[in-house]
């Protein structure tokens, strides 16, 4: 996402990659091992109950694990749900019922961690040697797993979907593979990731301008892409757009009857969104835009120079900064674009109105703060004017204290699911179970017990 220039060349070999490193006594292996295993620690220790203390989230229970129980896990593979398909959490739903019920939960939140880790070792990885050396990625993939006020994004199945963004995102990004595997991995990403979230439309105006972008426009790129690259950037853009076709239709067909209720939309309340909901949690680990003051009027006018601010330079970044941040910026603001034109509908007069809570809708919120995250830190590149660098350094000392600070979350409510699961285990079949989730008080898992 973020690229300082070296002499680095783009196309170097195996051996070059791995020169990255000369100051680790490790291996590759090695390194891996350790990446893998710190990667995994700090997703875990983040919330430790995930894992600890598994419990179904929302709809980790109520649509994936029941539908798959209630209906057969084939027949329920390619249900629709909210109009689209979700190929990757009815998978798992399917998986798990080899497993006794107790054990369910943990499958799935043990893979949403594992997807959640994907990105952050891709980062890391070879392939994205072309956004800047080791140290430049290892860092951004500590920002990636640090990002703050984003629970609702971490440790379930449900909401895995924005990882999955993310990571074809950096697929589309990154260098051609050079091995079968590689180019395997592409493909799997990518139709997994459209096949199971709505957002593939998003993704495939992102890969269009990363295959014909350095082709139409020579400034877009530092170096021209090879006749390999190019081809390889076709595939993927094919790739994704027959599943993203396959999505829409689906979504045209089945698309679920929308409430009838505006969305409310006024220039206020957006400042407000962005300022109070993207902006200051990077900076001071939550949304606390209504803490400094009780006057709407101030709020508003705060919110507005906050995002004026904001956008500014994003602005800079999108005229100045490489592809791949462009990239990612673009996927941004298109998924920012989309959480605000098509929300996800309740039951209120204006939809926009439950934005506005602190702690709101935490997952459309998610990618737009780690292109803002990715922004700071391409600022205080050596490219970048003194004054520039200066500010960005001051703004990313205040970054990193919010993260450290606000980076554990809350342990969810125990509604011990272990005796849930021996209750219904005693159940004569035909009986239906009910299995309080999280979040508390709004969702119900319902099973009829075979």
């Amino acid at each position: 996402m973020v690229r300082q220039m070296t002499s680095q060349d783009p196309g170097l070999t195996r051996a070059g990659a791995l020169s990255e490193r000369p100051r680790f006594s490790l291996t590759p292996a090695a390194f891996w091992v350790c990446t893998a295993a710190l990667t995994g620690a700090l997703l875990v220790l983040r919330r430790p109950d995930a894992v600890l203390h598994a419990q179904f989230w929302a709809e980790d229970g109520v649509a994936w694990y029941a539908d798959a129980y209630n209906l057969g896990a084939i027949r329920a593979l390619l249900q629709a749900r909210d109009g689209y398909l979700a190929l990757l959490p009815r998978l798992v739903a399917a998986a798990s019922q080899w497993l006794p019920l107790l054990r369910a939960p943990l499958l799935f939140n043990l893979i949403a961690l594992m997807i959640e880790a994907l990105p952050p070792l891709f980062l890391v990885s070879g392939r994205m040697r072309n956004i800047g050396p080791l140290s430049l990625r290892c860092g951004l993939a500590l920002l990636y797993l640090l990002v703050p006020e984003s629970s609702e994004v971490h440790a379930n199945i449900t909401n895995s979907q924005w990882h999955l963004d993310v990571l074809a995102c950096l697929v589309l990004i990154a260098p051609a593979p050079r091995s079968r595997w590689g180019r395997v991995f592409d493909v799997a990403v990518l139709a997994l990731c459209a096949l199971s979230t709505p957002t593939g439309a998003l993704l495939l105006a992102v890969a269009l301008v990363r295959t014909a972008g350095p082709l139409l426009f020579r400034r877009w790129t530092y170096a021209r892409p090879s006749r390999s690259e190019t081809r390889w950037s076709w595939v993927q853009t094919s790739v994704l757009a027959a599943c993203t076709l396959v999505q829409e239709l689906t979504l045209l067909t089945l698309g679920a009857t929308r409430l009838k209720s505006s969305l409310g939309a006024s220039a206020d309340k957006f400042a407000r969104i962005l300022a109070g909901q993207i902006v200051l949690p990077v900076f001071l680990g939550r949304n606390r835009l209504y803490d400094f003051s009780h006057d709407p009027g101030t709020i508003t006018l705060m919110a507005l120079l906050i995002t004026i601010v904001t956008g500014l330079i994003l602005l800079y970044a999108l005229l100045r900064g490489s592809v791949e941040l462009r990239c990612f910026i673009l996927l941004a603001g298109l998924v920012l674009l989309a959480a605000l034109t098509f929300p996800n509908v309740q039951p209120v007069v204006h939809q926009w109105d439950p934005f506005l809570f602190p702690g709101g809708a935490l997952r459309y919120w998610y990618i737009p703060k780690l292109a803002l995250m990715a922004t700071l830190v391409w600022l205080l590149g050596s490219q970048r004017p003194v004054t520039v660098r200066v500010l960005a350094g001051v703004l990313t000392c205040v970054m990193a204290f919010a993260l450290v600070t606000h980076w554990a979350y809350r342990p969810f409510e125990d509604f011990h699911f272990e005796s849930y699961a021996a209750a219904f285990k005693e159940l004569p079949s035909g009986a239906i179970g009910q299995f309080p989730l999280n979040p508390a008080g709004i969702w119900t898992m319902k099973l009829v017990k075979k």
